[in-house]
């Protein structure tokens, strides 16, 4: 899966004040009577905060790409949402992912334990703690971690930062690995490239429509065989409200942005040198031949060291935003985000095309079981992908 740059990530929202439930008009600021459907869906927002749930987790991915690049995937499995309060909850999430290029005499399995924590040390501040491991069909592990500390300073401006290992999963190469048979690398790992970063960022509103966010940070990758590799980011933008209006409405948000993101790699690793699928000429080599590819796996002038991932020297990208929420009173809810742009990074043109669409909805099914679906699509660097996830929750 490449990295995605521009799509929704999914995170744990934590129950804050129940003040802000009770809603002013967005238009004027007006105080206005408090409705029996805001305190009915106040209550269920506090039954929600201190309620168990399960999930069961599917997800679909696929992408464009050659042998070497093109890695589709499935993944399916559950999470244990434990709440023994409204301010702490924990979480064990266990999955199993087939991931399937091209050609399935290359398909590689992996599966993930997760144990996770996040709670409120104080009204303003949040902590999501998690920790992990994967088992591969290479026979190897990985481990996974997440800390991500957020204040709100008010009801206006939060603070966050994130630091984080994770998995990058660009390529088969990359993410589980691939044991040439013969040359530089015969008998040994290449790949399994793991990501530690670390970023901070924020967003504030500066006046009634207007917003304003940005976000930077760096880190390395370094794999099996794949020396580490530092990179940087910095993004942010500026966001405008056209419609604000409390919950419940078909329409309760349409908001337009503008981003501007950077990122950079010390060393060009989107080769496969010493473990590629394909020769020089990019026909398909023999699994019984892997290694054969006469390909040097070191950065160069001329071409990609070993390591499988999208990593430019530079890549800038300037979009347009815009994205739209409602909900309806039975409990329906959608949030739709696109964008357009250009992008461009070392090695392209510049000027290229950048789009991509990302789209949730939250199915109610009964009280205690609800069904939310993403899908998504981008064109982010030099290939698209696109991919649905969708959970089923059934709260105790």
């Amino acid at each position: 899966m490449k990295t995605f740059l521009f799509a929704f990530t999914g995170v744990m929202v934590f129950c804050l004040s129940c003040s802000s439930a009770l809603a002013q008009e967005s238009s004027g600021g007006m105080q206005r009577p408090v409705t029996q459907q805001e305190i009915d869906r106040l209550k269920q927002q506090i039954d929600d905060d201190t309620r168990t749930s399960a999930e069961g987790i599917f997800a679909y991915h696929t992408e464009s790409g050659d042998l070497n690049n093109r890695l589709d995937f499935v993944r399916y499995g559950g999470r244990l949402n434990y709440k023994p309060g409204s301010s702490t909850a924990f979480q064990l999430t266990g999955t199993r992912t087939n991931y399937f290029p091209i050609s399935d005499v290359f398909n590689a399995q992996g599966t993930n334990l997760t144990l996770g924590v996040q709670t409120k040390f104080a009204e303003s501040i949040e902590a999501h703690l998690e920790g992990g491991a994967t088992r591969f069909s290479t026979d190897t592990w990985s481990i996974n971690g997440l800390a991500t500390f957020r204040y709100n300073a008010s009801d206006q401006t939060h603070i966050y930062a994130t630091a984080s290992r994770t998995n990058v999963a660009d390529s088969l190469l990359s993410t589980a690995g691939i044991r040439p048979v013969v040359g530089p690398f015969a008998g040994q790992l290449v790949g399994q490239v793991m990501e530690n970063r670390f970023v901070a960022g924020g967003s504030t509103r500066i006046t009634g429509n207007f917003d304003v966010f940005g976000e930077g940070g760096a880190g390395n990758r370094a794999g099996s065989n794949v020396p580490s590799n530092f990179f940087k980011t910095i993004g942010g933008g500026v966001g405008y409200s056209i419609i604000a209006r409390s919950d419940d409405q078909p329409l309760t948000l349409l908001r337009a942005a503008y981003e501007l993101n950077y990122f950079g790699f010390d060393d060009n690793r989107f080769g496969f040198g010493g473990a590629s699928l394909l020769t020089r000429r990019g026909f398909p080599i023999p699994p019984t031949l892997i290694g054969i590819d006469d390909i040097s796996p070191a950065p160069a002038v001329s071409g990609a060291g070993v390591g499988g991932y999208f990593s430019p020297q530079n890549y800038v990208s300037n979009i347009a935003r815009l994205e739209a929420k409602g909900g309806s009173t039975n409990g329906l809810n959608y949030r739709i985000s696109g964008f357009i742009g250009t992008q461009s990074y070392t090695g392209s043109t510049t000027g290229l095309a950048a789009y991509g669409l990302s789209a949730t909805t939250n199915v109610p099914i009964t009280e205690r079981i609800s069904m939310p679906v993403t899908y998504f699509i981008d064109n982010f660097g030099p290939y698209t992908q696109q991919s649905l996830f969708a959970t089923v929750a059934v709260k105790f």
